[in-house]
């Protein structure tokens, strides 16, 4: 099953987004900030997607990035980013330095459920039905 792990300080927001990932074949996980996702990706390995805040306390979600891009055993992990306050040039900075999608907030359901997808059928060993 694929696993994907939630990092976001809003816990009404965590619980928004596994609603959306619920019609999807897909384990959820959450974390409420950087440090603690870092972790949980170190511990467990086999996380398929990293879905990230920007904004958020001790390590936000462009640290987050950084270091997930700059570990060997890590930087394949797919990450989708999410903020509802950043601009384009930022957005495209995003990109640049490793996420796979921006989604801004707020989001729109179907939309979240189909960059899932997308992005999860770029990992050949994936499947999301």
């Amino acid at each position: 099953m694929t696993k994907i792990l939630i990092v976001d300080d809003d816990p009404v927001m965590r619980k928004l987004l596994a609603k959306a990932l619920g019609s999807l074949d897909v384990e959820t996980f959450f974390s409420s900030d950087g440090i603690h996702a870092l972790d949980a990706l170190r511990c467990n390995k086999d996380f398929d997607l990293l879905i990230t805040d920007i904004s958020m306390p001790v390590l936000d979600g462009r640290q987050l990035i950084t270091t997930i891009k700059n570990d060997p055993v890590l930087a394949q992990t797919p990450v989708l980013i999410m903020s509802g306050v950043v601009g384009m040039n930022e957005i495209a900075d995003l990109l640049d330095l490793g996420a796979s999608k921006f989604i801004p907030k707020p989001f729109n359901m179907g939309t979240l459920r189909d960059d899932v997808i997308s992005v999860l059928q770029y990992s050949p060993a994936l499947s999301v039905s």
